[in-house]
């Protein structure tokens, strides 16, 4: 199936959760936060959020600066 990551096309197995996918994608999941289609997934539910077709996914990394 057909999903975006940071608005970028990609595509992902049917029944893939957002822990799968970062695994798939080489995605350490270290500070970071995870959007669904603009609502905001909380890392408790990472495992058990299943991504459809078509889903816009955001990833966000954490960076600290000086």
């Amino acid at each position: 199936m057909q999903i975006f990551i940071n608005d970028t096309p990609s595509e992902c197995p049917e029944n893939t959760t957002i822990t799968q996918l970062l695994l798939l994608q080489g995605i350490q999941a270290v500070n970071i936060a995870v959007a669904v289609n603009d609502s905001v997934v909380s890392k408790t539910n990472w495992d058990n959020t299943v991504i459809c077709d078509g889903s816009r996914i955001i990833i966000i990394k954490a960076v600290q600066g000086g």
